[in-house]
């Protein structure tokens, strides 16, 4: 299905975020080193935090971006 929107790709890359950072915390399990702790929180919880935040600005400047839509409801005209 292809995209009807600019909110498509936002909501694809803000997805693609979020599996990225729970791809690096699964790996970060499978490891036991100090470090891995260290990887866990900083680049996964900041991948999945990124996602998290990206995903509610394009919820919110959604409608911002849709400016020539017609309206709806009986003054659409």
């Amino acid at each position: 299905m292809p995209p009807t929107g600019p909110i498509d790709r936002r909501l694809r890359i803000s997805g693609l975020l979020l599996i990225l950072g729970l791809l690096v915390e699964c790996l970060c399990l499978l490891w036991s080193r100090p470090i891995a702790f260290v990887l866990l929180v900083g680049l996964g919880g900041g991948l999945i935090a990124a996602g998290v935040f990206f995903f509610l600005y394009s919820l919110l400047f959604a409608a911002h971006s849709g400016k020539d839509e017609k309206p709806d409801g009986p003054q659409a005209g």
